[in-house]
């Protein structure tokens, strides 16, 4: 489970950043809170973050990404010769030379792991791995840009044969998990195991396809499509012909990625098809006919229950989009349940739907803004910063701009431009 996560020098963030799920010292909701014998703390299933638009909420979630994506990709797929894909601050020149970097603390099988990296756009300038087993602090290795990786005496493995391989534009743990590092895999598997969902969920309907040809995923997917009221009685996965600019784009990035021995590309695909109840018989749907409602919610299933499966993080961008408020409420009540969430998954997602705040199903240690400075970088900090009370109206209170990170708009200032705009001033 993610205990915290650290980034500084991206996109619309310039300073150091913190987004903690370690509990705090609140009493409601008590049985939303885990406990592991690796952390002392309480940890959260999860966080919500509202802002106004533009203030930064999605570039948390990008942050987190990029990360899990660096670890993932760097030694495999960065061009060895290019820069670091990354994305500065740049709202002024000094930070788009300055490093940025990124920190997560995290459980896995019990033990507390912290690992990191700064880069700049031509480098990994450090990268380091502390290993906490009985809460005692081992560092496995530290990397400093110009010096030999320092392992530590607990680390086994080929780590000099494996840090030969390493370039200057990739990282050590990406390197290694590509060379079968045996004390590094789940440690990579982890971080490169955290599922994202963006705003627009046409894209991610694939995924739920795949998962419902497996049967328990699809008794899983099949139980949350039956309980959301959306008029739906069963589903069904049918092959359907892959199209010709799918397979084209498919074997246009195996030759980019220069993968040595490419895969045959599927003459069809799995797809998804609702059966829709009308009086005493069930008609098939095909997905251009269902609402964008509906798409959503099935797109986000897939992940929601590869997530509860395994146990592993869900980030999602803008929840809300196109999805109902209840839906919504439901959804983050499955991570926050012990029974339904028995494996230790968390959902940290942005969105404007403020029903989440009055719901009853979030604690007010749950709740993060972002907000933008005069500077124009973004901050993100947590409701628990302005002590609620427990029984204080969330919902009312952020909405009155109590804990700011809303737009400051004033309605007739609003009109009267409007309609300067369109020659009706009075």
């Amino acid at each position: 489970m993610l205990l915290r996560l650290r980034f500084s020098n991206f996109r619309s963030f310039r300073a150091e950043q913190e987004l903690s799920l370690v509990a705090g010292p609140f009493t409601d909701l008590p049985d939303v809170v885990r406990h592991s014998a690796g952390a002392r703390e309480g940890i959260l299933p999860g966080a919500a973050i509202y802002g106004a638009n533009g203030s930064g909420k999605s570039n948390v979630i990008k942050a987190v990404s990029f990360m899990s994506s660096a670890v993932a990709r760097s030694h495999r797929s960065w061009n060895p010769e290019g820069p670091i894909p990354r994305e500065p601050f740049m709202a002024d020149e000094e930070s788009g030379r300055e490093a940025s970097e990124f920190e997560a603390d995290f459980l896995l099988a019990g033990v507390r792991y912290r690992y990191g990296f700064r880069v700049d756009s031509e480098a990994v300038l450090e990268e380091w791995l502390h290993v906490y087993p009985n809460a005692k602090k081992q560092t496995w290795f530290h990397r400093k840009q110009g010096a030999p990786i320092e392992f530590g005496k607990k680390m086994p493995g080929e780590n000099r044969t494996i840090e030969a391989l390493t370039r200057k534009n990739s990282l050590f743990l990406s390197a290694a998990a590509q060379n079968n590092h045996e004390a590094l895999l789940p440690v990579y598997g982890w971080l490169a195991g955290i599922l994202f969902v963006d705003a627009d969920r046409t894209t991610y309907l694939r995924h739920t396809a795949d998962l419902c040809a497996q049967p328990d995923y699809k008794n899983e997917i099949a139980k949350l499509v039956s309980v959301a009221d959306l008029g739906i009685a069963d589903m069904v996965v049918e092959q359907a012909k892959l199209p010709d600019q799918a397979r084209a784009l498919i074997e246009a990035i195996q030759t980019i990625l220069k993968i040595p021995e490419k895969d045959p590309v599927p003459e069809t695909q799995p797809e998804v098809r609702l059966l829709h109840r009308f009086a005493d018989k069930t008609v098939p749907f095909d997905n251009s006919q269902e609402s964008d409602g509906t798409i959503a919610y099935l797109s986000l299933l897939g992940f929601v229950v590869s997530a509860l499966k395994k146990g592993v993080p869900l980030l999602v961008d803008e929840l809300d989009a196109s999805l109902h408020p209840l839906l919504a409420i439901e959804l983050t009540r499955l991570f926050n349940t012990p029974s339904s969430n028995p494996n230790g998954a968390q959902l940290i997602f942005n969105t404007h739907d403020t029903n989440l705040l009055s719901s009853g199903i979030l604690r007010r240690d749950q709740i993060w803004f972002t907000e933008k400075g005069s500077d124009a970088s973004s901050h993100l900090f947590a409701l628990s910063d302005f002590k609620p009370r427990r029984q204080e109206n969330l919902q009312n209170g952020y909405l009155q701009g109590r804990y700011g990170a809303i737009p400051f708009i004033n309605p007739d200032d609003f009109l009267l431009r409007f309609e300067e705009g369109n020659g009706k001033a009075r």
